[in-house]
């Protein structure tokens, strides 16, 4: 029997215990019919860190609603400019440098398109219209990476009205529940054989749902970026979030009516110039 074991994650960012002997599993034989106890057992748990696996996110938020032109891109460089020399510039570039028959590989960074934030994922958060009793959010996943599709993607958002959410339209939604009376937290993830796969970079690189939300009159507000996300994680990892001082902010009627006064003294500054003139 075996002694020693070394056990190695998935991946870049996963550290793993020793293996631990417990009680050995019974499970059913391939017919169902019996059970079949393993002659030992062993435990091992792993755990992720996103700093272990990389110095920057591997996603980027941007943002824009129906109340505001502005759009709010994603932090530059959210995701390091380390690559930024060796990116693709579009869709043409792509052929030419590696073919149709291009290798999907998660390490490569260099088949990366040239963004200002440098990330394979980015999630828009776009807040599309306002009902009397409900609001709608309209969420899209863009793939920049030329190189990878992403297969059962997973998207976890973060936001107070979450617990009243009344339908997700084209993904798949499951509430999480990290704390026992905060139910603030879902995971989004695509609908099977429909878009449970993110495909890689190109005009098929993204998948998108819109969300209604039922309205908490005692909390909604459309004020101070309430509207958007607190959080956002893609396949695990959390995303760089642009900062709140450059949400899409909520236009404010004191500033039409400072701009209407400053119009009015104006004109009334010109007319008595004028007359002075005649005089």
């Amino acid at each position: 029997m075996p002694l020693n074991f070394t056990l190695l994650g998935p991946g870049l960012g996963y550290t793993c215990s020793g293996a631990k002997k417990v009680q050995s599993t019974v499970f059913l034989t391939p017919d169902g019919r019996r059970k079949t106890q393993a002659l030992m057992t062993w435990n091992v748990t792993c755990t992720y860190n996103q700093i272990l696996a990389s110095r920057y996110p591997s996603c980027c938020v941007s943002m824009s609603s129906f109340y505001n032109s502005t759009i709010t891109p994603c932090p530059s460089c959210s995701c390091g400019c380390q690559n930024n020399n060796n990116c693709i510039s579009g869709d043409a570039e792509i052929e030419s440098v590696v073919g149709k028959n291009r290798t999907r590989s998660r390490n490569s960074n260099a088949m990366i398109r040239c963004t200002n934030h440098m990330c394979p994922i980015r999630v828009h958060w776009h807040v599309k219209l306002n009902y009397k009793e409900y609001w709608r959010v309209k969420m899209t996943v863009t793939n920049f990476n030329y190189a990878m599709n992403y297969t059962q993607w997973t998207l976890v958002a973060q936001h107070p009205n979450l617990d009243n959410i009344t339908q997700v339209f084209s993904f798949e939604y499951k509430p999480l529940l990290p704390y026992k009376y905060t139910n603030d937290t879902g995971m989004f993830y695509g609908l099977k054989f429909y878009n449970d796969v993110l495909k890689e970079a190109g005009a098929d690189g993204n998948v998108q749902s819109e969300l209604i939300l039922r309205k908490d009159m005692s909390t909604f507000t459309f004020k101070q970026g309430w509207a958007f996300p607190r959080k956002i994680y893609f396949n695990g990892d959390e995303c760089a979030m642009p900062g709140p001082e450059e949400y899409p902010y909520l236009p404010n009627s004191a500033n039409s009516k400072l701009i209407s006064v400053s119009t009015m003294a104006s004109f009334l500054l010109l007319v008595f110039a004028n007359l002075l003139g005649m005089i």
